[in-house]
């Protein structure tokens, strides 16, 4: 099945959109995909946008969300279960999504193909579930590439799924060029996929006074601090950081945040294990998930943001940290040496290297680091910036 260019001959009003994804911010869960949120919120700006948030519930082990949507989001969200088999049969999600997506929608009247699209964020479940409702309905779909996408791939049902999607869908959104590569290699028509970055948020990840920030935070003017981000999850390579900290373990002054949000309970028990047997228990501090407003306060407080991920697609917590200000330690994963750059902002080290890592920290420590010249780089990097590039390729691919 060939993809289609929806093209029109005739006048059309206001694109209508309808986005889909399981991971956006609810009152329950305020902090869980900000990053879809805010591109949204300003895509909202340039087109009548409507939200289907599905939550997975499972009798008895995971009972019906009782949730509501975030206060202040600027676009109609609709919040509702989806039925999964947790653990199991996750082939199946798209069938699961499908389901919600099409009750979602059944009850919209003008689902006209000139002007209105499925806007699916990730390939799957999502990508998979709106392109089985959009193929029923004749409905343009649009779906972004993000990062999941890359291990499941390794998964046959899975990835079969995916390129039945890639194939029918009007166009592709990555958030990096190694997601479109990616895609590519597994047969994708590269004419089809746009390449558009992330955005950061700079009136909220702007640069601070660190003594300022140390003070609210308890912490010592002396202290040699280092910050991570992303929730607790092997891919984010958090036994490599505390491995290559391990040097640090007799000097009272360092000190290693880890903010975010546990995601693997294996690998959380693995790092404590560690943290435990090097005596740093007292030294690496596991924060949690944690607001916008508190995350900026850790930043501004930090002498290095370090973040040695094995797999990444556009990554939000390294532009927060340049935006902050402050200079990045972290890997070639996904696009990062498109916007870290040795000596300037941080240093990438090569993967899998905690000795690498180690050396890029003590080098540090007394680098001469310009903290408003770390956050300019990154300004061209913008929310509104990004939602302009997703309208006009929605424009494009529509023939509008």
């Amino acid at each position: 099945m060939k993809s289609k260019v929806f093209d029109s001959d005739v006048s059309v009003g206001k694109l209508k959109v309808l986005s889909v994804c399981t991971n956006f911010p609810t009152r329950t869960r305020p902090t869980l995909g900000l990053f879809v949120c805010r591109r949204l919120s300003q895509l909202s700006k340039l087109a009548e946008l409507k939200m289907l948030v599905p939550q997975s519930y499972f009798p008895l082990v995971k009972p019906r969300p009782q949730d509501q949507p975030l206060p202040g989001t600027p676009f109609s969200v609709s919040i509702q279960r989806m039925f999964y088999l947790p653990g199991v049969a996750k082939h199946w999600d798209g069938g699961w999504l499908e389901r919600v997506v099409s009750t979602w929608i059944s009850g919209m009247s003008d689902l006209d193909p000139k002007n209105t699209i499925l806007d699916a964020h990730f390939g799957y479940p999502e990508g998979v579930g709106c392109y089985r409702v959009a193929k029923k309905k004749g409905l343009p779909l649009f779906i972004t590439v993000r990062g999941l996408e890359t291990e499941l791939m390794g998964v046959p049902a899975i990835k079969q799924q995916m390129l039945e999607a890639y194939d029918y869908c009007t166009g592709i959104i990555s958030v990096s060029q190694s997601l479109k590569d990616m895609l590519i290699q597994n047969g994708v028509d590269a004419d089809k996929i746009r390449v558009i970055s992330n955005g950061v948020d700079s009136d909220i990840y702007c640069p601070g006074i660190r003594e300022t920030s140390r003070k609210q935070l308890g912490l010592a003017p002396d202290t040699k601090l280092v910050v991570s981000l992303g929730n607790i999850q092997r891919r984010k390579g958090y036994d490599l950081l505390i491995e290559a900290i391990a040097a640090y373990c007799k000097d009272p002054r360092f000190h290693c945040v880890i903010l975010g949000g546990v995601n693997e309970s294996a690998t959380k028990a693995s790092l404590d294990a560690s943290i435990q047997q090097l005596g740093m228990k007292d030294q690496v501090c596991f924060f949690g998930q944690a607001e916008p407003d508190v995350v900026v306060q850790w930043l501004r407080a930090a002498d290095l943001f370090v973040l040695p991920t094995r797999r990444e697609g556009c990554c939000n917590a390294v532009l927060e940290a340049l935006s902050t200000g402050v200079p990045v330690i972290t890997t070639p994963a996904g696009d990062n040496t498109k916007f870290v750059s040795d000596g300037l902002n941080g240093f990438i080290v090569e993967h899998e290297s905690p000795e690498l890592l180690y050396k890029a920290i003590e080098k540090s420590w007394e680098h001469p680091w310009d903290s408003e010249l770390i956050s300019k780089s990154v300004h061209p990097y913008t929310w509104d910036g990004a939602a302009q590039q997703v309208a006009q390729y929605f424009d494009e691919r529509l023939g509008r």
